[in-house]
């Protein structure tokens, strides 16, 4: 039986949807959040303890959306091990199932072709049992969530698609299509789609690859992947979250420009331990090592950038650390940090 949130009121819902937070849901200078009715988390929230649970519980009780679901996704290794036997307060856990909340009826399922962590389907045939499985014909569906995107929608990275065709065959085989379908997974992706089904009455199925990742860490996708609402069953996007809305992080960066210490920028940025002591600093070889105890040393170059560092090849690993409230340490090492 599907179970059920809290009963609608209108003849409209709004939905709200983010994925792939990894950590900056936990900042309050990232993410503009649109009102609505019902919140939907597409994974990658990166829950690798009860610790990260309880953050996760903190900051949905301070949104002010009448009904939350959370769903999976790759990098989440404990609701992995957990499945639906970790609650999270507050919110409605759907892996792999049919709930009925906010007057719809939504699926939401983890699992996405083979890439990195958890949830991975191994090959073609094991993706086409999953989905065919979990999706029949006859279903009947007003959102689908699934972590990883459709094959040729939202999934498209260095120059190729890699989104699961399986899981795109299913969805055009149903009946009746899905009014929203959300996603995440392709950081790069984000934004709306269109997903062609044969019976679609609306030019094809509203996609959203909400991963909202990259809002905090490249300067392109401030904007852009920024949470969307959209109302139901009209499926149309009617709000979008607006970086001008938030506080900027012009004070870390004037905090590494006056006074380039390990102190200045942990203090501007509300993330230093208090008993973090700073190495010797070099004029122009500026590096800040985030040091976590689930997470390898990530080396970031504020010389060159205060706030958008690269890090491992990709500006993620600054944000990403910085994000998860990784401890960090000051170094002048000339390539990578290795402090403990």
């Amino acid at each position: 039986m599907a179970e059920t949130g809290s009963p609608r009121t209108s003849s409209s819902t709004v939905v709200v949807s983010l994925s792939d937070m990894h950590g900056l849901h936990l900042r309050n200078d990232i993410l503009d959040i649109p009102d609505g009715d019902l919140l939907v988390i597409a994974g990658d929230i990166e829950l690798r303890n009860p610790r990260d649970v309880e953050l996760l519980e903190r900051w949905l009780a301070s949104l002010p959306h009448r009904d939350k679901v959370v769903g999976f996704g790759n990098m989440d290794r404990l609701a992995y091990e957990l499945g639906e036997g970790l609650k999270v307060a507050g919110a409605v856990v759907v892996v792999d199932r049919v709930v009925e909340v906010a007057g719809l009826r939504l699926l939401a399922s983890p699992w996405s072709p083979e890439y990195a962590g958890v949830w991975q389907l191994e090959d073609e045939a094991e993706g086409q049992r999953h989905w065919s499985r979990l999706l029949p014909p006859d279903l009947e569906l007003d959102v689908l969530v699934t972590h990883t995107p459709p094959y040729g929608y939202g999934d498209l990275t260095r120059g190729r698609h890699v989104g699961d065709k399986q899981l795109l065959a299913a969805v055009q085989a149903l009946k009746r299509p899905p009014q929203l379908w959300i996603c995440g997974h392709i950081h790069e992706a984000v934004g709306e789609y269109r997903v062609a089904h044969p019976r679609s009455v609306n030019g094809g199925i509203l996609l959203v690859n909400a991963a909202i990742f990259y809002a905090g860490a490249h300067k392109a996708f401030e904007r852009r992947a920024q949470p969307r609402a959209v109302s139901l069953p009209e499926g149309r996007v009617v709000a979008q979250g607006d970086p001008a809305n938030l506080a900027t992080r012009d004070a870390i960066a004037a905090a590494a420009a006056a006074a380039p210490t390990a102190a200045a920028i942990g203090e501007a940025a509300g993330q230093l331990e208090p008993d973090r002591k700073a190495s010797r600093l070099k004029a122009g070889k500026l590096r800040l090592c985030l040091l976590s105890v689930e997470h390898p040393a990530w080396t970031a170059d504020l010389a060159a950038e205060p706030l958008l560092c690269a890090g491992n090849g990709t500006s993620d690993s600054y944000v990403y650390a910085q994000a998860r409230g990784c401890r960090w340490q000051v170094a002048d090492l000339p390539n990578t940090c290795n402090g403990q």
